[in-house]
């Protein structure tokens, strides 16, 4: 039995599945079968319709995004992306760890405490917490 393939779908086109089910000249099964998405996909976009609605009237996404999800820190986000577009035009070569550790710089800066990577003070992985577990257990 093979697995479904998992489609993200664009904000333009949920916006439209949702415009065709207020209207009600297409039962949600007939919608389904005409854009050929599963029942439970529908199911999760008129979930989601208040979200989508705002994410649209805010204009924070383009109608092609495919997620609507905003950074916990949209300051540190901001100044990150200043200092990345300057490192950029001063042709400046970037790496992940060379973005990370500057966004550690500037979360320390900015005085953000959870961040979501272990280098810039947020969550241990999951792994050190394991071993971490391990250590108490056997000290007691």
């Amino acid at each position: 039995m093979s697995k479904r393939k998992h489609s993200a779908y664009m904000i333009e086109f949920k916006l439209q599945i949702l415009s065709e089910v207020e209207e009600k000249k297409l039962t949600k099964t007939e919608i389904c079968k005409k854009h050929s998405i599963p029942n439970s996909t529908l199911s999760m976009i008129l979930k989601d319709t208040e979200k989508l609605q705002k994410a649209h009237d805010d204009s924070k996404f383009r109608p092609a995004t495919k997620e609507t999800k905003l950074c916990s820190h949209e300051g540190l986000e901001d100044a990150v992306f200043a200092w990345f577009r300057q490192a950029m035009a001063m042709n400046v070569p970037l790496s992940g760890p060379a973005v990370i550790g500057k966004a550690a710089e500037i979360a320390q800066l900015m005085n953000f405490k959870c961040y979501p990577y272990p280098q810039l003070g947020g969550e241990v992985k999951t792994e050190e917490k394991k071993t971490n577990k391990k250590n108490k257990n056997n000290q007691q």
